[in-house]
């Protein structure tokens, strides 16, 4: 099979892993818009749900989004069935509420070590005004040969 053929299998099963409605992304109704090689882009309609007691979108909230889509973006740059990834910090500054309308969380990864990845989440409202930026580390391990997927 070609690398591009390969890397389409890839971002399909990340796309299908993300887009179960009974994992957390789903109660969250977060979506994956869009794949790309280190990056990626969920959107998030705004409900009364995600409300905190001030009525505007939970700090919470915005984290998830955020680290989903970075994660989503390292997700394209490692092999599925040798290796695995875990967060090891987020940090995250928000800078404006958001009450309605979409979340959209764009994500690139800024660094792709051989064990360490540093992603870059930006997320924004509707109409483009920024609400957070996030930056995130995650830890990347080769599998041990009795551990892989196959």
């Amino acid at each position: 099979m070609t690398e591009r053929g390969e890397k389409d299998i890839l971002f399909r099963e990340i796309t299908r892993q993300r887009s179960d409605p009974s994992i957390y992304y789903g109660y969250l109704g977060m979506k994956l818009e869009e794949l790309g090689e280190g990056t990626s882009r969920f959107r998030m309609p705004v409900s009364s749900r995600l409300f905190n007691s001030g009525g505007v979108v939970h700090g919470g909230a915005l984290a998830s989004i955020a680290a989903a889509a970075a994660a989503a973006a390292l997700a394209t740059l490692v092999d599925p069935a040798s290796q695995d990834m875990f967060t090891v910090e987020m940090k995250i500054n928000f800078l404006a509420p958001a009450r309605d309308g979409d979340i959209v969380a764009q994500a690139e990864i800024v660094q792709r070590g051989r064990s360490v990845a540093v992603g870059e989440s930006l997320v924004y409202d509707g109409e483009g005004r920024l609400l957070a930026k996030a930056m995130a580390t995650y830890l990347i391990r080769e599998r041990k040969k009795d551990q892989e997927k196959g």
